[in-house]
């Protein structure tokens, strides 16, 4: 049986709007996302927060347990915030681009994973100053 499709619909192939050079492009700024977030979250709490780089911290760094506004939770936030962007990006690549798939896809994985890991630091840092006497 055929499957009716109104007028205003146009259905595509599964291989329209999408370049394997910007999925290269996407993955290199994935990995420069991923080396930012990882050395700057080591570097603030080394050397702005005091945490020892050879000490074991299980469950969580001492400075984790502080009740105070930390730089290291600025930087949390602006990881979120910077997530948002992207995965808002998605939305917008998705209607907007050349290539909607690629870049759609792109910018919701780069915004999906920036947003899980700052709130998952950021829940385990909230945790910590609750748990703490």
């Amino acid at each position: 049986m055929k499957e009716a499709v109104a007028a205003n619909e146009t259905p595509i192939a599964t291989t329209d709007g999408l370049s394997p050079r910007r999925d290269r492009t996407w993955g290199v700024i994935g990995a420069v996302l991923g080396v930012a977030v990882g050395v700057g979250s080591a570097a603030i709490a080394v050397f702005v927060e005091g945490a020892n780089a050879f000490e074991s911290t299980v469950p969580y760094p001492r400075f984790f347990t502080k009740r105070e506004l930390l730089t290291y939770d600025i930087f949390l936030a602006l990881v979120i915030v910077a997530g948002a962007v992207f995965a808002i990006s998605a939305i917008v690549f998705a209607r907007r681009s050349r290539f909607p798939r690629t870049d759609a896809m792109g910018g919701a994985l780069c915004g999906g994973v920036l947003l899980v890991l700052g709130s998952a630091l950021l829940l385990t840092r909230l945790i910590a100053v609750v748990r703490s006497p």
